[in-house]
């Protein structure tokens, strides 16, 4: 295999459109580390909006970044900073990858935040390679985006929570277009009141359009529902009946053991 196939392979595993490998490799006790840039030659200025090609300097620096057959990976990302030929001043580039300031993908934060649907703060932090306060970080970037979506078009919402630490009952309530997968809110509580208002803000006509809503097992979500949208359809998440039927199954299980 010669060493165009090899770069061909690799972008295809790494799946970063508009990105050049510059190289990789593993480092003991750290993981897969790829180093990529950007592949455009040029880059639109933040000052005012011209187009520059002039490179002024290079800043590599350390992302995670989805794992790789189960191993930690990194990316050594180059985000150039260029001079402006028009106000003369340095800008540095936007990557899609990654956002401003942060140590994670975009990706990475994306599988983080579904994970959050059904296990608590710490044990995705755990998985992911991150630290509790990466996470907290994911979560405030994406409750601070949340007004640019619009909601509309929805049929079946998912209402959900995420448990900052497990055993210890505090949550967040997740909002959740079922069809298409999509978060539309993570809203800072899982209260009545909170949910109240979230639902009063999206208007009748939103709520009208709504024919089912899926619903985890705690109460207070149902009474919401119904005082909202009296004639729509309340299932329970497939998720959270089967982990009630396993941990009824467990506990039956383990009183017949003793029994024996």
């Amino acid at each position: 295999m010669n060493q165009a196939q090899k770069e061909h392979i690799l972008k295809q595993v790494l799946n970063l459109p508009k990105a050049t490998i510059k190289g990789y490799g593993k480092i003991d006790n750290l993981g897969w580390v790829f180093q990529i840039e950007s592949s455009k030659k040029e880059s639109i200025c933040s000052h005012c909006g011209k187009k520059s090609n002039k490179l002024h300097q290079n800043h590599w620096y350390l992302v995670k970044d989805l794992k790789i057959c189960g191993e930690n990976a990194y990316l050594k990302i180059n985000r150039r900073q260029w001079k402006c030929y028009s106000c003369k001043k340095p800008f540095s580039e936007e990557l899609e990858w990654v956002d401003k300031r942060r140590s994670f993908s975009k990706r990475l934060a994306s599988k983080v935040l579904e994970e959050l649907r059904k296990s608590d703060l710490v044990q995705v932090a755990i998985i992911n390679n991150l630290s509790v306060e990466e996470v907290e970080t994911i979560i405030k970037d994406f409750q601070k985006k949340m007004p640019k979506i619009t909601i509309k078009n929805l049929e079946k919402l998912g209402i959900d929570e995420i448990a900052w630490s497990k055993g210890k009952h505090n949550y967040c309530a997740v909002l959740v277009n079922i069809e298409t997968g999509e978060i539309l809110r993570i809203l800072p509580q899982r209260t009545k009141e909170v949910l109240e208002k979230e639902l009063m803000e999206w208007g009748e006509k939103v709520l009208k359009n709504i024919k089912e809503v899926s619903i985890d097992l705690w109460r207070g979500y149902e009474s919401v529902v119904k005082k909202f949208i009296p004639n729509v359809c309340v299932v329970a998440d497939r998720f959270h009946v089967m982990k009630q039927i396993n941990q009824e199954l467990d506990e039956a299980r383990k009183k017949a053991k003793k029994e024996v």
